[in-house]
This record gives structure tokens, sequence and C-alpha cells, in this order.
């Protein structure tokens, strides 16, 4: 009886697997089928601001009508919004039939592309049933979304290009080369107008973020997916023939995208700051005052930031907050040590930390006015404070005169010395 009971569940284990595997095997396409490169235009919302891509199955024959989504994420997640912070938010792949994106899309005035795929009957099958498989397995089906390496596009992309091995050949295009994941980025956030998301997103950023990309990577963006499938061509019995058979629009509606007043924009404020730190600093040096006061203020927050900035290093998996430049300025021991200045009591030290300070935001503007010129603005507002404290203030001041006065004070003093020996 012992045996006969192992017997019974080794049987229904085998069962079990038998039924998974008719799960998970696809349905087989018919020759009326097509694997269509959907392209959704960038929204207004900053989720939206770089486009959507789907990859769509249909086939009349067999009713099927799938279009594949990998940026799905769940509200309803445990610890949702400290996840995201920490990188660690899980995305999953979905579908729906194309009519109710269609709804969704149009009703958000986002224009749909659809580029039909030239592949043979074998590859669209290898497409479907790799796309069938991900998604009926739990373990596949959900994954760790990464803005510049794994997204709704690189998945699409890398479904294309597993279909169609090696007879893939993406052409060319000069304008998609030489560029970093930092600039493709800032072309999407400015056409958009989303500029002060772009002012925090290009603090946020490390050195990965400016590493100079090719063709392929740049489709980490859908737009960039879209014209690169355009141009790409597939080896087919010794012949070369465009991976896109068409490419057609499924409707047409007019984009929402209005320019705010430059009012509301940083460049504005920070420009405002700018003049009223000069202003400021003119009359602290007219009235021999230190301002130590307003240098808590601005220092202060340039450390909140770099602090900010340690914690997205050290403390999240975003994987491209990493060797962050912008520390250089936001120099997170700003706090306590800026805390530590008093007006009535200009200790010595004083001039040697700002001057100190003063080459690190000469260092950190130089990389700042290469990607971000709102970043500019704010190290150059530092720069004024630490430039006044360092080389113009009339009580602190590292002056020639003062410097020579040290260097004779110590030579008197080892003259001295050799006289009290002998």
């Amino acid at each position: 009886m012992k045996y006969l009971s192992y017997f019974k569940h080794l049987i229904l284990v085998f069962a079990m697997l038998i039924s998974a595997n008719v799960l998970v095997k696809a349905q087989t396409l018919s020759e009326n089928s097509k694997v269509s490169l959907i392209t959704v235009e960038p929204g207004n919302e900053l989720n939206d601001a770089f486009g959507h891509t789907l990859l769509w199955i249909y086939d009349p024959v067999n009713q099927i009508d799938k279009a594949y989504n990998f940026g799905i994420y769940d509200f309803e997640t445990e610890n949702f919004y400290w996840k995201f912070v920490k990188g660690q938010l899980p995305y999953k792949m979905s579908y729906a039939p194309m009519p109710a994106y269609q709804q969704y899309y149009l009703e958000q005035h986002r224009n749909m592309t659809e580029q039909v795929l030239d592949l043979s009957l074998a590859q669209k099958q290898i497409v479907y049933n790799n796309l069938e498989e991900t998604y009926n397995n739990p373990t596949t089906r959900v994954y760790m979304y990464k803005f510049f390496y794994d997204n709704c596009a690189t998945r699409v992309r890398d479904a294309m290009m597993v279909a169609c091995t090696d007879s893939v050949h993406l052409q060319n295009i000069p304008e998609m080369n030489d560029s970093t994941y930092r600039q493709w980025m800032n072309k999407c956030l400015i056409r958009k107008h989303h500029y002060w998301s772009a002012l925090g997103m290009n603090i946020a950023l490390g050195a990965p973020a400016d590493e100079r990309i090719l063709q392929f990577k740049s489709c980490y963006l859908p737009e960039n997916l879209q014209k690169s499938m355009r141009a790409a061509k597939r080896m087919t019995h010794h012949v070369l023939r465009f991976l896109v058979r068409s490419e057609n629009p499924m409707y047409s509606t007019t984009p929402i995208n209005e320019e705010p007043l430059f009012i509301l924009t940083p460049r504005f404020w920070l420009l405002l700051v700018l003049i009223f730190t000069g202003y400021k600093t003119y009359q602290h040096w007219k009235r021999r005052q230190k301002g130590y006061n307003f240098d808590k203020v601005l220092f202060s927050i340039a450390g909140l930031i770099g602090w900010l900035l340690l914690f997205l290093w050290f403390g999240t998996d975003h994987g491209v907050t990493n060797y962050n430049k912008n520390l250089l300025w936001a120099f997170p021991f700003h706090i306590p040590i800026i805390l530590m200045t008093n007006e009535r009591n200009g200790s010595y030290w004083y001039g040697y930390y700002y001057m100190f300070i003063g080459l690190l935001l000469a260092m950190g503007l130089f990389f700042a006015v290469q990607y971000s010129w709102d970043i500019t603005l704010l190290v150059l507002i530092l720069i004024i404070r630490a430039f006044y404290h360092a080389g113009f203030e009339r009580e602190h001041r590292m002056t020639q005169t003062k410097f020579r006065k040290i260097i004779k004070g110590r030579r008197l003093e080892v003259i001295h010395k050799e006289h009290t020996l002998e």
C-alpha cells in the first residue's frame, strides 16, 4: 500500500506537469497573423513623457488579439512608494485587446502608430511563443524596471531580436549615435516642458547617465525604437528586405502641449536668486559684513541635496545614481560645518573652508554646464558666496600681503630657534 501511495503521487505530479505545459504552450498562428510594433506618443504627465511601446499579436483566424505591455505596476504593492524610491518597484507584463488601448490613449490625446513587421510565419510563432511563455511564468512576468536598461521598449526590442536571431541589421542613423542617456532623457523632458523634473533628475543621475551610447542602446526610448525599426532590414533568402512591411497611424488626434509661463520655470527663480545673491554679496562687502547667516541658508540646502545624493548612490538599486559628480557642489558636509560659522567670531579656518569649497564648486561648474543650465545657475549662486569669503571679504580674505607675512613669520621663527641652539 505504501508503494501504491507513492505511485499515485507520481502520477498526480506528472499530470500536473503535463497540464501546465499545455497551458503554457501558445496557439499555432495562421498565415493571416501579424506581429506589429505599436508606438504611443509621449503624454503630458511625467511618467508618460517618454512615450510607450506595445507588441501586438493579431490573428483573425484564431481570434487572437493581444497587445503585450511591459510597463504595468500595481499601486497596491506593499510599501509602494518606498520601493519606488529604492529602485525596487516590480513591474510586470500584461496584455489586452488593441481596442482597449486605443480608447485609453485616444482619451489622453496621444497618437498611436502601427509598424507591421515583415516576419516569416516561423518567426511570428517564436515571438508569440516567447511572449506567452514569459507571461504564464510568474517568475518572468514580473521584473525589476530599470529606466535606461530594462523597460517597455528594451523588452520589445529584445523580443524581436531573439525571434529574428542574427538576420536583423540595424541601419546606421547618424543622429542616433554618440549621445548619452542623459541627453536623450533631457530632449524628452524639455519637449514636454517638464523643466522642474529635468532639474531634479539631472541632479539625481550619476556618471552612468553620461555614457556615450550608440543606436541600439538609444532604443530605450520608444520613439528611437520606432525610428530604428523603420530603417532596419533583415536577411531572407540572401536578400535584404525592410523589417517593417508597412507603417500607419491607428487614429489621428491633436496632442495637448502647453508651454508654461517663464515665471513658473526653475530658470526664472534661479536667475532671481542669482541676482539677489550678487546684490546681497555686494552689500556685505560694502558694509564690511560677513553674511554667514545668508550662507547658512544657501549651503544648508546644498548640503541636504548632497546627503540625498549619497542615499541615492549607496541606499538604492536604481543603478544610474552612482558616482554622482553633483556632489562636488552639493557637498554633504556643508551640514554641519556651515552651521558652525559665527557672524561675530570670524575664526581663521572659515577662510580655508571657503577656499576648499570654491575649488569644489569650480569643478562642479565644469561638469554641470555640460548638461544643465539650471544646475549651472545653482552652482553660480554658491560660487559667488564662496569666492566672496575666500578672496574678497575684507576681514578674512587671503591676500598676498597676508600670505607673505605668514611665510615671513615662519622664517623669523626658524632663525630665532637656530640662534637659540647656538
